[in-house]
């Protein structure tokens, strides 16, 4: 098991982007641009059961996700490995990073769920 370095939870904490990518049924990639959060151990991303992303990782619960440095993109970190989908607390979840990254509450909290991305590997490129 891998960990977070502080600077990984400030970028997490802040109003930085990260793709995540899942593979679904087929065997095929699936890749979203994501809000990104942690709380200090994981990374944090809110999805809906439906969307792609959603039920790919109810056929496999792992993933890799990217996270840049909005200052600076060429400086980005990797987080590989399993997630814990969440149901309790996903709506105030998604209106809480809707208002970090957007500045007002999410328009749609409906069926959401939070992906929970504990890290096995963390890759750092120019970050620390």
């Amino acid at each position: 098991m891998s960990a977070l370095s502080e600077r990984h939870i400030e970028l997490l904490k802040g109003h930085n982007f990260g793709v995540l990518a899942t593979v679904g049924e087929s065997g095929r990639p699936q890749t979203s641009v994501v809000w990104v959060d942690t709380d200090g151990a994981n990374v944090l991303v809110n999805t809906t059961n439906k969307r792609a992303k959603g039920r790919n990782l109810r056929v496999n619960p792992r993933v890799s996700i990217s996270v840049w440095d909005n200052e600076d993109p060429y400086k980005y970190f990797e987080v590989e490995g399993p997630v814990e989908l969440v149901d309790e607390g996903a709506n105030e979840h998604i209106h809480e990073l809707s208002r970090r990254y957007d500045g007002k509450d999410f328009h749609t909290p409906v069926d959401r769920v939070i992906v929970r991305i504990k890290p096995e590997r963390v890759l750092d490129h120019g970050i620390l």
